[in-house]
């Protein structure tokens, strides 16, 4: 009898755990499907937005026709991306626009500052590595804020809230390469303007020096709505902020980057 039961709690015992490996592997298995499946969706869409970038390209200024109104200071005929892929920007270190940091350290010395603000800071590596010494808040959205505040926990981050945020002051902000990702910019900048600093350095990808004159959109970066020029920036920036310097960096990314104050 005793053998009966310690066999029928066996048979049970194995059926439970290979029902819990089977289920393991399920989720394992279900996890590497979609990895993949955002990779090659990912893909896609360079895929399609380099198609359409080629095909503007060839139309060259008969893009006019098709938009013919100057949006946000960029060239009419200049086709802005509809929709873009949310960015996770938590595995970068130094490697893209490194020379803002580097600007951003030197001011901080020069003027003996104390405090930075830097929105959009996505990993925060250059922001704690290069002005770590300083006050730093670093801005960002979920779910990059959560996994910044648990990486660490001892810095200021706030979340980015579009309906309302704190008052802010610092010497100097920073938003480097931010810009491209947002659907508005002018929301962007609306937020920038109430915050109480010193000096703006603003940064952002130099579309004629990466893809030449002829470009007409869209971005080949499918997280990027647009792309300005050199000149479209500066009016741009100007519309909002006094211009103190605008100089373009080839770093591993072409960036340019505006000094700005408050006018």
């Amino acid at each position: 009898m005793r053998l009966r039961e310690f066999g029928r709690e066996s048979s049970h015992i194995v059926r439970r755990t290979s029902n819990i490996v089977h289920f393991i592997a399920g989720r394992k298995y279900l996890t590497v499907f979609m990895t993949a499946s955002s990779r090659w969706k990912h893909r896609l869409h360079i895929l399609a937005r380099i198609a359409s970038k080629s095909f503007y390209r060839l139309l060259g200024v008969w893009n006019k026709r098709l938009q013919p109104r100057e949006i946000f200071f960029i060239k009419a005929g200049y086709h802005h991306a509809a929709t873009a892929e949310s960015f996770d920007d938590t595995p970068g270190n130094d490697e893209f626009q490194r020379s803002v940091y580097e600007f951003a350290a030197t001011l901080m010395g020069q003027y003996n500052y104390a405090s930075i603000i830097d929105v959009g800071c996505g990993s925060a590596y250059k922001l704690i590595n290069m002005l770590g010494k300083h006050r730093t808040i670093g801005i960002e959205v979920e779910p990059t804020y959560s996994w910044l505040s648990s990486k660490y926990p001892t810095r200021e981050w706030l979340l980015y809230e579009p309906s309302g945020m704190p008052a802010l002051k610092a010497d100097i902000v920073i938003c480097s390469d931010v810009m491209e990702h947002i659907s508005n910019p002018d929301d962007l900048m609306s937020f920038l303007s109430t915050i109480d600093f010193r000096l703006l350095i603003i940064s952002t990808p130099e579309r004629d020096k990466i893809c030449g004159q002829g470009d007409y959109g869209p971005p080949e970066n499918p997280s990027h709505y647009r792309e300005w020029n050199s000149a479209e920036f500066k009016l741009y920036m100007s519309k909002w902020f006094t211009i103190n310097d605008h100089r373009i960096y080839n770093d591993k990314s072409i960036t340019q980057m505006i000094l700005c104050s408050k006018r």
